[in-house]
């Protein structure tokens, strides 16, 4: 099968894991990609009833819609039932245009949510294409073999007592019990409906005071940053160039499990691709924890970061 066509499939397949019913979606996009386009008449052949709500084509912000007292979806000016959003959240410049509260009210109302990383409006043309075409191979790979590959890695994480992760020459990041193991699927079904694409990720997530340590951060083009983990804060310690300026603790650590995703930071693909690690920072309650924040984000960590565990 194409891989706009199986990127197609994986999304719907997404939204009937997430409500088997026969759901009503509401659809935002931004742009005319066929990926678009084809979306919505395959929903329309399930039996959904789609709702297609086209951003303007410079529209960067990342803003989920706010829902009325009815809980239904409010987007310029007009209320639209949901079961399902899937949302374009697209790579390229751009700035945040609201905070993830905005979500939890959106979950509140029982809307379950399918985030679609895709590009649009890149000002780089001898760019824009190769990048569509990595993102297209990511969200094309085999559903089920992702989801056995999660399965697997879960079962082998959650049972041990501390985790260790080695980056660069002298990294060390060690992460202590309390601590829980997810997945996408796991994670979507259990209390957090929410499914970010491409898929591919094992996560474990904690409590600040669970991670201590030292890690060595990709920041992309070759450069690389050395930074000491106390309680989930970070210092940072040398290296090329400054660490983002944020106020939030370390919350995450995070696996990836799609063989069709490159690795590729600053894109969202280094979440996903086989083998990468990264850490996660700020908002926890979207990926199984406690902590309650306006943002989450994630940083990579050195290409040559590898895991293990203590029983």
């Amino acid at each position: 099968m194409p891989p706009e066509k199986q990127a197609i499939a994986t999304i719907a397949d997404a939204v009937t894991r997430l409500d088997p019913r026969m759901a009503t979606v509401v659809l935002m996009r931004r742009g005319d990609d066929p990926l678009w386009t084809g979306l919505l008449p395959a929903l329309r052949e399930l039996g959904m009833e789609v709702s297609d709500v086209r951003l303007p084509p410079q529209d960067r912000c990342w803003a989920p819609p706010a829902p009325d007292d009815r809980g239904r979806l409010l987007v310029g000016g007009r209320a639209y039932a949901a079961d399902v959003l899937i949302y374009h959240d697209p790579f390229g410049p751009g700035r945040p245009g609201a905070d993830l509260q905005a979500l939890y009210r959106l979950l509140d109302c029982g809307v379950k949510m399918v985030f679609v990383d895709f590009p649009h409006g890149m000002t780089s043309t001898v760019a824009a294409d190769p990048l569509r075409n990595a993102y297209l191979s990511a969200l094309s790979a085999d559903v089920e073999t992702v989801v056995a590959a999660g399965a697997e890695l879960r079962a082998v994480l959650q049972d041990s007592t501390q985790l260790r992760v080695r980056s660069g020459n002298t990294g060390v990041l060690e992460v202590s019990r309390p601590f829980e193991v997810r997945d996408d699927f796991t994670s979507a079904l259990l209390d957090v409906p929410v499914l970010q694409l491409p898929y591919g990720e094992v996560w474990v997530v904690a409590p600040p005071e669970s991670f201590d340590g030292a890690v060595e951060l990709s920041m992309g083009r070759g450069r690389h940053i050395r930074a000491r983990v106390r309680r989930g804060r970070l210092s940072r310690e040398g290296g090329a160039g400054a660490l983002p300026e944020f106020d939030t603790p370390m919350v995450e650590l995070g696996i990836g499990l799609n063989r069709a995703a490159a690795w590729l930071p600053p894109t969202t693909l280094f979440e996903k691709s086989h083998g990468r690690l990264h850490v996660g920072f700020g908002d926890s309650g979207l990926i199984g924890g406690r902590r309650r924040e306006r943002l989450h984000f994630d940083l990579p960590l050195s290409r040559d970061s590898s895991l293990d565990k203590e029983w």
